[in-house]
């Protein structure tokens, strides 16, 4: 006889209207950003290891929009992947798709991002954790810190303002780094107490802005890699590409 212990997994279900917000996210210039049910930043997800996402969108746009698990492997659910004119068409204006997302066989740290065109520049954009059911090691507390690389207007009047100058052939340069959705001034402040143990998840979630993350007089204990646990290792730094994610100790 075999006995084996049984978990239930839970129906994670979020709707989400995806449109455009008038806003000042960087406290300087206004225009408008993606949003989602009509406010910014787009609420990180988190699941536990074994959920099922179901992620019910409406595109309020006046462009096709596609939702893209950035990590998640879509083994035979390719359809769900959210690469439009790749693996899907893109959901068209004043429509709606529901994107089915089982986590049984992965844990870590993901992102969910628009996949049409400048979406995710502009916004359409944020972390998507998978708590594993067992710790990977210990630790107190569990922290998201991600950054976004912003301008002051959006990604297609940068490009056509980069094509006057003659610089079609340049990404457009970003002013300002965005910590968890909002400018650094404003951003809440993470408090550490001694002799406790946090779990940090760095993560980028730029479009083309490489980022150095240091914290001057300690060390980092690396154990995942873009959602893939690692064998530990100490650093006194990070340099993250984009789309890269990092949990350190």
């Amino acid at each position: 006889m075999y006995i084996a212990a049984i978990g239930f997994a839970e129906r994670v279900e979020l709707f989400w209207d995806i449109g455009r917000l008038n806003i000042s996210r960087d406290g300087y210039n206004t225009w408008d950003s993606i949003c989602v049910n009509n406010a910014v930043p787009i609420p990180p997800v988190h699941v536990t290891q074994g959920d099922v996402l179901v992620l019910n969108v409406r595109n309020s746009l006046d462009v096709p929009t596609a939702v893209h698990a950035h990590g998640i492997y879509h083994n035979y659910t390719d359809y769900y992947d959210g690469a439009e004119m790749v693996t899907e068409c893109g959901i068209p204006p004043g429509e709606n798709f529901t994107y089915i997302i089982d986590t049984t066989t992965q844990a870590g740290d993901l992102w969910i991002h628009g996949h049409v065109h400048s979406q995710l520049t502009d916004g359409f954009r944020t972390p998507f954790i998978i708590h594993e059911k067992v710790k990977p090691t210990t630790y107190d507390k569990d922290e998201v810190l991600y950054f976004e690389d912003w301008n002051e207007r959006t990604f297609e009047d940068m490009v056509a303002i980069d094509a006057k100058l003659k610089l079609a052939n340049i990404p457009p340069l970003y002013r300002t780094m965005l910590i968890n959705g909002v400018n650094a001034n404003t951003s809440k402040s993470l408090h550490f107490e001694p002799r406790k143990r946090y779990r940090l998840r760095i993560m980028s979630l730029s479009t083309s802005s490489w980022i150095k993350f240091r914290m001057p007089g300690h060390t980092m204990h690396v154990i995942s890699k873009d959602g893939v646990e690692a064998v530990p290792m100490e650093v006194d730094g990070l340099d993250l590409g984009p789309g890269q994610r990092v949990s350190i100790i």
